[in-house]
């Protein structure tokens, strides 16, 4: 008997062996060559791909489009996974390969029908554009059709990949619209909601100006708001009530200093874009060598698979790096029910039609709340919301000659901080802004809707050269109050992180790189410092009870460090004591699928105003003062933390570095039994939080940290979290990533290549 279970025993352990090997010999079988010859028709001249220890592909080619097509092979080798899931979100064709879990994101991705607005964009654009877009796209089919097998991801859901075409390029860029700017369409559906059920008075509270503003030209926002009332006293709060999902997405940085601040006199610019973290991570390393006429072009930094060119990088003369602007880009239109259209939609969910029915107007895509119908104009939707205008900075020498091509550009508007090697500096919204006047924060009538929606506006603010020589963005309010009225508010972020960065660079008069990364790191607690004094002094009125509590807030370092319990006191009890109050707007917009959430940031100043009132209208109807609800609110938020962290006398469970762990994941990871984990990144102790320079949550953050003097381009930064490669088995998988991890300095220019790849012309 025993012998037998023991031959079972092997026999089983052999079967797994051989299916492991089995597993790792198709995975080598799809990992992309990187040596060799090719003989192809899109290049006129030899041109070579080569990448370094990092992975980092470094092109050398004869013009731009042949540069182009070789990133696009370079990104169908490395990342065609992330590119087809990019498209495939904007057009609300994911289904077809994941099923029904992706059918919620696919509807919305038919809301805005960007697949027939791709083609539209796509047969508009100048011809020179299309042909970039058709060179990109030959090379990213040509190194899929190399592949001896397909990608992991592809076997495990036994789907087959679909070949790229120029208009999936601009899907990808319609996909940066939905992570960009959603939140401004949702934002100002919400409000529009809690305008229906509670009144203006409600929407001007929510909205008040706020202590936290740190616009350029330092104009301020004022004015005093009454306090509203709710339609009913809410009731005693139950342990149950649901979670507020609070606004996480915002975080990006960036900020330049004039030549004047700098040993060599060139501008030093530091871009630091915060986004959702998965891996692959979003960006990809590249260096662009080409001629343009007379130009001999470098272009360095990181590019966006899908997309042709460099995002934000250096030429070596200029350079430039963005935040999300959140100028306003959308209206929503209060039509009748006559002039809505019900279209059936079907949608494959693994080959199987799902049909549903979307409703659409004249004025654009429908969603109906209760017997109201609203229709979103965005500009998204419109023709000029994608062009490829920003390759044409690869030829720009200075500042000034950049200007004119940024008001061109057909991105999601973004702050624009530009830098040359004269030590000029700028600002100004870059990309597709609409051209009509008077943007709102609620919905409008078919008589307010400008007809200049169908206009790219070119008259944008620039700010060139301040004296101060410092420009500084951070997602909040960088234009001027003046201009506020004819940009507007798209969901802003509070400006207390831009002040703390402001404020840092007031503190010094010269700067170098490592400068700018101890700002970029930079955790003080600064936001959190009034709501630590008032938790401090409510648990000192019951020091006996809360004696740990106390010792820990007396220790919390004033920062968002690995090792502060005091701070994940203060943050969840904000944030406790934000969600219990607002709860009644809160549930009041859950039957209409809407939430707080896209202005959660707006509810500091109104949180303050109520703290600091005598009003007891608001509080629930157990208690009848705020003291006492406040701390309520506290045993509740830190019954939860211990609850999911786990409890210890010294409360050293509830450390930040813990409980905002960073864990970059591969989305499917969790699909792969036992081997699955291998496929994420390395688990970093959380070292900083939203409303400070060093933006980090569990699975959002830098998704890369750039630092670059135009002209001294060998002491320029770039550090990326995450590799280049999507193979997990590639050396390139998670090179870099220790770096980030450990906040080292990678060098952004490419080290010696290791790796060529020769295209010869046929």
């Amino acid at each position: 008997m025993l012998n037998w279970l023991k031959r079972i025993t092997l026999g089983v352990i052999g079967l797994l062996v051989i299916a492991v090997m089995a597993v790792y010999f198709t995975l080598r079988q799809s990992l992309p060559a990187l040596d060799g010859d090719r003989i192809v028709s899109q290049v006129q001249q030899p041109a070579t791909l080569s990448r370094d220890a990092l992975g980092q592909a470094i092109i050398q080619a004869d013009s731009r489009k042949e540069a182009m097509y070789l990133l696009g092979f370079a990104h169908g080798q490395d990342r065609f996974f992330q590119m087809d899931l990019q498209r495939r979100v904007a057009a609300g064709e994911l289904s077809e390969w994941l099923g029904s879990m992706a059918l919620d994101v696919d509807k919305t991705g038919r809301f805005h029908e960007f697949r027939r607005r791709a083609n539209t964009i796509y047969s508009q654009l100048p011809q020179a554009q299309k042909d970039i877009l058709i060179a990109y796209t030959e090379g990213v089919n040509q190194a899929v059709a190399e592949q001896s097998a397909r990608p992991f991801e592809y076997i495990l859901t036994n789907f087959e990949q679909a070949p790229w075409s120029p208009q999936d390029s601009i899907l990808v860029i319609l996909s940066m619209y939905l992570d960009l700017q959603s939140g401004n369409v949702n934002r100002d559906l919400t409000l529009t909601e809690i305008k229906h059920q509670f009144g203006q008075p409600m929407v001007d509270f929510i909205l008040q100006p706020t202590q936290y503003q740190a616009a350029l030209d330092n104009s301020q926002l004022s004015g005093d708001v009454e306090i509203p009332l709710l339609k009913t006293r809410p009731a005693a709060v139950s342990n149950n009530t649901a979670q507020m999902a609070f606004r996480t997405e915002i975080g990006s940085n960036n900020w330049i200093v004039g030549g004047a601040l700098t040993e060599t006199g060139d501008a030093l610019l530091a871009s630091d874009m915060h986004l959702g973290m998965r891996v692959p991570i979003i960006w990809y390393r590249a260096q662009l060598n080409y001629a343009v006429e007379q130009y001999d072009v470098s272009l360095t930094g990181v590019t966006l698979p899908g997309v042709p060119g460099v995002i934000a990088g250096t030429n070596g003369h200029i350079a430039w790096g963005f935040t999300n602007a959140y100028v306003d880009t959308a209206d929503w239109v209060l039509i009748d029910r006559s002039e809505v259209t019900a279209v059936d939609e079907t949608i494959s969910v693994k080959g199987e039609p799902e049909t549903y029915q979307r409703l659409t107007s004249q004025y654009g895509p429908v969603r109906q709340l209760g017997t109201r119908f609203y229709a979103l104009k965005w500009t998204a939707q419109e023709p000029y919301a994608v062009n490829l205008m920003l390759n044409q900075l690869d030829t720009r020498l200075s500042v000034l000659e950049a200007i004119p091509v940024v008001r061109k550009l057909g991105i999601p508007v973004q702050n624009i901080a530009l830098g040359d090697t004269a030590g000029n500096i700028a600002w100004m919204p870059a990309g597709a802004v609409p051209g009509r006047k008077v943007p709102h924060n609620t919905a409008i009538t078919p008589q307010q809707l400008d007809g200049l929606w169908n206009v790219d506006e070119m008259d944008l603010p620039v700010v060139m050269n301040p004296s101060s020589h410092r420009i500084w963005t951070a997602n909040s309010r960088v234009i001027g109050t003046d201009d506020l009225a004819r940009f507007g508010d798209g969901g802003y972020a509070l400006g207390a992180r831009a002040q703390q960065i402001r404020d840092r660079l007031f503190d010094y008069e010269q700067f170098d790189e490592q400068r700018f990364y101890q700002i970029q790191l930079d955790n003080e607690a600064r936001f959190l410092q009034p709501w630590h004094a008032l938790l401090r002094q409510l648990l000192k009125r019951n020091s006996g009870y809360f004696a740990t509590d106390i010792e820990a807030l007396d220790n919390w370092q004033n920062c968002a460090c690995a090792d502060s319990v005091g701070y994940t006191l203060v943050k969840h009890f904000r944030r406790q004591v934000i969600n219990t109050t607002f709860a009644p707007l809160n549930e009041a917009l859950k039957p209409k699928h809407l939430s707080l959430r896209y202005v959660s940031s707006n509810l500091e100043p109104a949180i303050w105003q109520l703290i600091r009132s005598d009003n007891t209208q608001w509080l629930p109807e157990d208690h009848n003062d705020w003291q006492s609800y406040m701390l309520s609110q506290y045993e509740q938020a830190r019954q939860q933390l211990l609850d999911k962290h786990g409890a210890s006398k010294d409360l050293s469970t509830l450390a930040w570095g813990k409980v905002n762990k960073q864990a970059i994941t591969h989305p499917f990871a969790g699909q792969i039994p036992v081997f699955g984990k291998a496929l994420n990144m390395p688990e970093i102790p959380g070292y900083g939080d939203t409303f400070i320079p060093a933006v980090q949550a569990r699975s959002f953050g830098a998704s890369q940290r750039f630092f670059v003097r135009p002209g001294q381009l060998d002491k320029a930064v770039l550090t990326i979290p995450g590799g280049q490669s999507g193979h997990p088995l590639s050396a390139f998988y998670k090179a870099g990533f220790d770096d980030y991890a450990k906040h080292r300095m990678t060098p952004l220019l490419p080290g010696k290549p290791l790796h060529t790849l020769t295209f010869m012309p046929e």
